[in-house]
Order: C-alpha cells, then structure tokens, then sequence
C-alpha cells in the first residue's frame, strides 16, 4: 500500500513539472515582440516612461511631432533584440546621417502602415548608441552580440556599430539592416534631395516587407 501512494506522488509530481514546462514553452512561443508580452501584461501602461518620446524625438530629428520613434533603455532594446518583431534603429543627435535618414524611415513606416500592430511592433525602437559605444562598456558588446554577423569591422578589425544603421527584425531574428543611407551622397551634412530620399524610402520599404512576411 505504501508503495502504491509512493507512486501515485511520484506520478502527480511528473505531470505537475509537465504541466509547468508547457505553459513555459506556450508564454515563449507567443513571444512576437516587447509590444505583445507588455500589452497582455498590462495593456494600459504598455508605453509607460514614453508618452513624451515622440516630442524629444521631434525636437533632435527632423520628424514629424506625431512620429512612431520610441527612446529606448538597455534593458528594453535587449529584450527586442532577443524577441521583438519590428525596426530598431541606432542613432545618436549629433549625427548628420541620421538627420538625413531618420524622417525617410517614417516615410516607410507609414508607407506600409506600420502603426497598425499593437505594442512596440507597431513602433521605431529607438537607442542612442554613441556613450556605450565610445565606452566600450558591457552594454555595448552585449549589443554587438547580438548583431555581429551585420556589422562592419572598425581599423582594428573589431564589429562595431556606426549609424545610422536600422535592423528590421522577426520574432529576434535579424531579417535585413541597412546602414547609412544612400552612396550617392557623399557629404552627410548635405540634405538628400528628392531622387536620393526616393532610393532609401524603397531600401526601407523593401525591409520592412521582409518583417511583415515573417508571419510572426
């Protein structure tokens, strides 16, 4: 009889640990982007620390005041590049090119009517990049593993991440990145004029298509 109630614990015990690790693997499964996990947690403070964001953004690039730029912190730009589904975009103010390519990656995300998905995948992610970088802290090689396969090399030969580079990405998978903005402009404190903002709306466009394909 012992024996018997020692088994039956031990067969409770099993399906409990099984019971555990599905809904482990079902939560993970449903991972599309940080937009998706927040939402179902707490839809109503989903974009909490970022309802001015849009307004700083407009005041450093030239964007639109209703733009979908959203500041990141590390621990957020992380976890979308594990998870997310969506662009993520690295930057900093004083860079001319980003100045050039930042309000065509709007074009592009309203062209292809990004803003319809729910959470920050229906968001530009944006991190400022320049004080990790210059650095060398663990942040920032934290960050080029996860993208070193995209990066081009500085005069050492080491990854390193210039701006702008724009990463378009699917359920954590790099799925295309574009960096800088188009060849034909060769000094970046000059405007792209209207054939130059044409090319890089298409290179955009073209990425983004990738991110919607994913079926994520």
């Amino acid at each position: 009889m012992e024996t018997i109630v020692k088994l039956k614990r031990i067969v409770l015990l099993i399906l409990f640990v099984l019971l555990i690790a599905l809904t482990l693997t079902m939560n993970v499964s449903n991972i599309g982007s940080v937009g998706d996990i927040s939402n179902k947690n707490n839809p109503a403070g989903i974009f909490a620390g970022h309802e001015q964001d849009a307004a700083l953004f407009a005041g450093i690039y030239p964007v639109s005041e209703d733009n979908p730029f959203v500041i990141a912190d590390f621990e957020e730009l992380v976890f979308h590049l594990e998870y997310g589904t969506g662009i993520v975009v690295f930057g900093f103010p004083e860079c001319p090119r980003c100045k050039n390519a930042f309000p065509v990656l709007e074009s592009a995300y309203n062209a292809m009517n990004m803003g319809r998905h729910a959470g920050f995948r229906g968001k530009i992610i944006y991190y400022d990049i320049f004080d990790d970088r210059e650095a060398d802290n663990e942040r920032y090689r934290e960050i080029v593993g996860f993208l070193e396969e995209f990066l081009p090399v500085d005069g050492n030969g080491n990854p390193r991440i210039y701006s702008p580079d724009v990463f378009f990405l699917a359920a954590g998978k790099v799925v295309g990145n574009h960096l800088d903005t188009v060849e034909s402009l060769t000094d970046p404190s000059e405007p792209l004029n209207d054939e130059q903002r044409a090319e890089l709306l298409e290179i955009y466009k073209k990425l983004i298509e990738k991110v919607e394909d994913c079926g994520c």
